[in-house]
């Protein structure tokens, strides 16, 4: 390791980071280092007993570092930043390369060389998040301009998942682990989620998503990350989650038990940054791990530097620990920034503005006793988020490693910016060491599911228990035959079960007047063509306005109708807009009723079954706050006429089958 002052001309970040000047750390590479080229002889050379592990998108390292610990051999870590990749380099032997994984050209040549290391036991990583998150603040506050710049910097990102499952379906490991914010899970990216979750299906993997917060795992800080996991069905056995350090925030590890045993400092780079700072011990356990994981000279801190910090910004950060005011109570005196397009491209400091309601928190000075917040590569440029709890100054680079549990052995490459960008996009090691455990467990226990006889298991069941109960589980208009016995045609059944599932989900009345309403409807018009018939409009009319309780329907029908007349497939119904008051998951579940689409979850009995068919505990599930993710394909992927699917929505219905749920599937439900 060498220290050197940052070159004037250095290469250009790939993402425009713009540098804080201050020290720079460079890092010589792992003695047993190798490049890409050399990855299958170095696999040979290895000759290890360990499970083979490649981090995609490693960054710095975090994920990679906690693999290690669980007990994988990480042969490969790939990134686009040069500086994560020296970092990455520095501290794991293998191969450190450094890959634009959104290149055709750099997949094929990645997953080529895998294919001649023998067998990947897992492939791990975490696509750039920034596409996804919700915590780039300032998007609502922008002009058009600024939007488009930033748009225009990530849109190849948002793909970057799909490189991701790539490589998994190329390669093939025994199992994969993805980390990304929970925002791509939620409303506007549901699609990508749903996306990742098909495809890892299709390629023969076991799926399981859940949103995790680094406290839960005994990370000093809140860090909420969304992981799914795959494990190959008939490979290895299903994946549980590990158990959490503490079930309530209240019982987290603090940033106090993170940094109360770092030696002061004061407000400035030191002069003589080169030198590690003196180190008397730590004071806790989390510290001890810190200083054991890794090795690290002893009685030293290494990066224990902080940036520099104006001096008005400095007597504000005072004046808010004196008075106990949060930075929008300060006085338009006291506040100097801004949102406007000139501060969001060049980073610069826009002075006296009076409306900063977008920038309410632009400084916040940390609590001691809770959890830190969660440490974001925005650091890099802007730490005033992170005000030291008792000291006039922000967070350290080795302060903010260690609230993300990097321990006092890993160093970062690169000047401040760099490392403090490094350390905020990393998965927190201890939670990649926690996951990494817990998968370790399922390559090496090898009896498995047999997810086929399962799940046919289930269906009989359910049939059975459908099949078995009185006639108010199954309504007249889930039959797929007329009043004569004649087979209905698709779209006789489909207009049908849309007529019925109005009346029913929407009428305020009995089950018993629901079903008499819908025999009214299909007595007149019996398919959809009849209710759109001309000459019969006026007549439809008169009806509706005699039955007061339906009369509010008819627009809605006629839209249905309408639907039915077009020639379009099946799958494009959730997309149309004209149907506003109809919802997506309705005309889903619809659907589904008649054979044709089965991918709505049916309430919380139908989850719980589906979690006993992927042996998941049930509080995993519900913890987990995806459970509308559930992907029934896995039950009724042979649903011919949908009768599988019409049990699963009378069984979610059916007043004890919570209880009913409880009871291993012998034929009763």
């Amino acid at each position: 390791m060498t220290i050197a002052s940052a070159p004037k001309n250095k290469d250009k970040d790939p993402y425009r980071l713009k540098s804080v000047k201050g020290p720079e750390q460079i890092l010589e590479p792992h003695p047993q280092s190798c490049s890409i080229e050399d990855l299958p002889q170095y696999v040979q050379d290895l000759k290890t007993s360990k499970p083979l592990a490649v981090d995609l998108f490693c960054g710095a390292g975090g994920l990679s570092l906690g693999l290690h610990k669980a007990g994988f051999d990480v042969i490969l870590g790939c990134d686009i930043r040069p500086d994560s990749i020296a970092t990455h380099r520095h501290h794991f032997p293998g191969c450190s390369h450094q890959s634009d994984l959104s290149s055709i050209k750099h997949l094929d040549e990645i997953t080529e060389k895998l294919n001649h290391c023998g067998e990947i036991s897992l492939i791990a990583g975490g696509p750039p998040c920034q596409p996804f998150s919700r915590n780039i603040r300032w998007r609502k506050h922008a002009n058009e301009e600024v939007v488009d710049q930033y748009n225009s910097l990530n849109e190849g990102r948002r793909d970057l998942w799909e490189s991701f499952l790539t490589v998994v379906e190329e390669v093939k490991p025994k199992a994969f682990l993805m980390e990304n914010v929970g925002d791509i899970a939620q409303t506007g990216d549901q699609e990508i989620f749903r996306g990742i979750i098909s495809r890892a299906e299709q390629a023969g993997y076991r799926v399981d998503a859940r949103l995790i917060y680094a406290w839960q795992f005994g990370v000093p800080q809140l860090r909420p990350r969304l992981f799914i996991t795959g494990t190959r069905i008939g490979v290895c056995s299903p994946f549980k989650w590990p158990e959490f350090f503490c079930e309530h925030q209240k019982d987290a590890r603090t940033l106090n038990d993170a940094i109360s045993d770092l030696p002061p400092l004061v407000g400035d780079w030191h002069e003589n940054w080169q030198d590690k700072h003196s180190y008397t011990g730590p004071l806790n356990d989390f510290q001890k791990v810190m200083r054991e994981w890794l090795p690290v000279e002893p009685g030293t801190i290494p990066d224990h530097i902080i940036r520099k910090v104006r001096t008005d910004d400095l007597e504000t950060f005072k004046l808010m620990r004196e008075t106990g005011l949060k930075y929008e109570e300060l006085s338009d005196d006291q506040r100097r920034y801004e949102i406007s397009s000139r501060a969001l491209r060049d980073g610069e400091v826009i002075e006296k503005n009076k409306d900063l309601k977008s920038f309410s928190n632009k400084y916040n000075i940390l609590r001691s006793d809770e959890p830190c917040r969660t440490i974001t590569a925005h650091m890099a440029q802007d730490g005033y988020w992170y005000i030291h709890p008792e000291q006039n100054r922000t967070l350290s680079i080795r302060e903010a490693a260690r609230v993300q549990s990097f321990p006092d052995g890993f160093e970062f490459h690169g000047g401040p910016s760099h490392r403090f960008h490094q350390i905020g996009e990393a998965v927190a090691p201890k939670v990649g060491f926690k996951l990494g455990k817990s998968l370790f467990e399922s390559l090496i226990n090898k009896t498995d599911i047999d997810v086929d006889q399962k799940r046919k298991q289930y269906r009989q069941s359910l049939l059975n228990w459908y099949e078995a109960e009185d006639s108010s589980s199954s309504f007249p208009w889930t039959k797929k035959t007329g009043a004569k016995g004649e087979l209905l045609s698709e779209k006789e059944r489909v207009w049908k079960v849309f007529v019925g599932e109005l009346i029913f989900g929407k009428a305020k009345c009995s089950d018993k007047e629901k079903i008499k309403d819908y025999k009214l409807i299909t007595t007149y018009w019996p398919d959809h063509i009849s209710f759109l018939n001309p000459s019969l409009v006026a007549a439809r009319h008169r009806k509706f306005r005699g039955w007061k309780r339906l009369e509010k329907f008819e627009n809605d029908l006629v839209a249905l109708a309408e639907k039915l007349s077009e020639d379009h497939p099946w799958s494009d119904w959730i997309r149309f807009e004209d149907l506003k008051n109809i919802g997506r998951d309705w005309i889903r579940h619809c659907l589904g009723l008649v054979g044709i689409t089965a991918d709505r979850s049916c309430g919380t009995a139908t989850g719980k079954l589906v979690a006993q068919l992927m042996d998941i505990p049930e509080k995993d599930i519900l913890a987990s706050r995806m459970l509308r993710e559930i992907n029934l394909g896995l039950l009724v992927g042979e649903d011919k006429d949908g009768r599988i699917y019409r049990a699963l929505v009378a069984f979610s219905r059916s007043n004890d089958s919570l209880k009913k749920i409880k009871t291993p599937p012998n034929g009763g439900h």
